[in-house]
């Protein structure tokens, strides 16, 4: 069975830390104690989940609030899904992403 490019696709999701401090400081040698600036965050994240055709269109990324009670007031950028950690989060994408790429709109149903 051949399918078309526009049907095929590949979708990942990684973890972004809002806070990342890193595991090396420039410092002054032989110094006993070493102060690192944090925001407190260490443990918030979200996560990204991005995705692409085989024909290597990028479709919409999307965001996943995690663990947060309410949504950050930073602007996301024009074209951004945006949405909280449950279990309707692939139907979302999957309306909002993969039903929003290039020729879904021509797709038959399949029963």
């Amino acid at each position: 069975m051949k399918y078309e490019v526009v049907r095929i696709g590949n979708m990942d999701e990684t973890p972004v830390w809002l806070d990342m401090p890193l595991a090396r400081t420039v410092n002054t040698r032989r110094e006993k104690t070493v102060l690192i600036n944090t925001t407190g965050h260490e443990k918030s994240r979200f996560t990204v989940v991005l995705s692409c055709l085989a024909d290597a269109t990028k479709l919409k990324p999307m965001v996943i609030i995690v663990k947060r009670k309410t949504m950050p007031k930073e602007k996301f950028p024009a074209g951004v899904v945006v949405h909280w950690m449950d279990e309707e989060s692939l139907k979302i994408w999957i309306q909002k992403v993969w039903k929003a790429r290039p020729g879904a709109f021509s797709e038959r149903k399949v029963y």
